[in-house]
């Protein structure tokens, strides 16, 4: 199979960008390891373990590419307001879509929603070839093109091979890129809850002592919690029963969404700081995952991972499909990224490591400076035009 670009991994961001590029008339094979997505959906409690916060800017590309018509929009809940609260209990930052004049901060959607219309805008893609429950088994680099070698024995020729496969990703490996880590010994606690009190579209979240506790609203009386906290204490909220931890998150929210009642499994995810050394390499791209992870205090992971996706395709775009992985759509992609994933990983784990710690006068410092920018209108608004793309 000869193609103008391969992409290894079928998940949220490679199957966008294989829609995407599809759009722009180039031919696509997406390789994806699974046969069927699993989205971790509870019977319990009819929502997914995981959600996404997507931002305008993350929408607006899913809406071009003709994904988010697929999209059902009672399944997805829209963030009007976010108060975020130091762990003195008392400092206060509030953004407001309204005041900032933006029509909302941001929308919530569950893990399988946004599969499920991915795989849709796929289906009607003749220029995507869908290639699943395989594998990339081995890639050579052959000048002017690339030969990816799957586990089924099939064999794709490419102009450009896209690595989408993940935090641990093969692809990557292939290439001998090295990636820079370190582990937070952290973990984020994923659990859904229906609420006494209507949420009213805000997102809430705390620094804590322990970590990073949000809730965040979820279609009717439900939230979807994120607790990114210290490994101990993960394990601990993990060998609660449902009673004990929806009281539990009920007191550390201080009740603002009322009582809580579990309403499904919870769930703990291991967190950690990864950049790739390189985000390129010959007739190779990384976007997502591959590329980077983000502590997930900023929701910013899918995100960034789109905005990869974008900036991948216009690349492309500018100089022709016969062109999809010459030097010049590489660094023009690579230096695209390069300011805003940098800055992202920066900050959060720069806020990550000054509320984790304990030096003197450091508390008054993060709170002070919570405070500080809820009096000044002006940098808030700033603040939520750039978070929103």
């Amino acid at each position: 199979m000869n193609v103008d670009v391969a992409i290894i991994g079928g998940g949220l961001v490679g199957g966008s960008l294989a829609v995407a590029l599809a759009n722009a008339g180039i031919s696509v094979a997406l390789v994806d390891a699974s046969t069927a997505k699993e989205t971790a959906k509870d019977a319990a409690s009819g929502f997914d373990q995981r959600v996404f916060a997507l931002r305008p800017a993350s929408r607006q590309f899913l809406e071009n590419c003709g994904i988010w018509r697929h999209v059902d929009e009672a399944l997805i809940t829209p963030v009007y307001r976010m108060l975020v609260t130091g762990d003195d209990g008392v400092s206060r930052l509030t953004f407001d879509a309204y005041r900032s004049g933006i029509s909302e901060l941001a929308v919530i959607a569950e893990n399988g929603v946004l599969h499920t219309a991915v795989r849709s805008a796929l289906s009607e893609r003749d220029l995507v070839t869908c290639l699943t429950g395989r594998r990339c088994e081995d890639v050579s680099w052959e000048g002017e093109a690339v030969s990816v070698s799957l586990d089924s024995g099939e064999t794709i020729g490419a102009q450009l091979i896209v690595a989408a496969d993940g935090a641990n990703s093969r692809v990557r490996q292939l290439a001998g890129i090295e990636v820079m880590q370190s582990a937070y010994d952290h973990s984020a606690v994923v659990a859904n809850f229906r609420t006494s009190k209507a949420h009213g579209g805000t997102a809430w979240q705390w620094f804590r002592p322990e970590g990073v506790l949000a809730l965040l609203p979820l279609p009717g009386t439900h939230v979807s919690m994120v607790w990114s906290t210290q490994q101990d204490h993960a394990d601990e909220l993990m060998r609660l029963d449902a009673a004990q931890l929806s009281d539990r998150v009920t007191e550390a929210s201080g009740g603002v969404a009322g009582a809580l009642t579990s309403v499904g499994a919870a769930a703990a995810f291991p967190l950690r700081l990864m950049r790739a050394a390189s985000v390129v390499g010959p007739r190779l791209a990384l976007v997502g995952d591959a590329a980077h992870n983000v502590h997930p205090l900023a929701g910013q992971g899918l995100n960034l991972g789109l905005g990869d996706a974008q900036s991948l395709v216009e690349a492309i775009e500018r100089r022709g499909p016969d062109e999809a992985g010459s030097p010049a759509v590489l660094a023009r992609y690579r230096r695209s990224r390069a300011e805003e994933t940098a800055a992202m990983a920066f900050a959060t784990d720069g806020l990550h490591r000054l509320f984790q710690s304990s030096a003197p006068g450091v508390a008054w410092l993060r709170n002070t400076g919570l405070r500080l920018t809820e009096r000044f209108a002006p940098l808030k608004s700033i603040l939520v035009k750039h978070a929103a793309g």
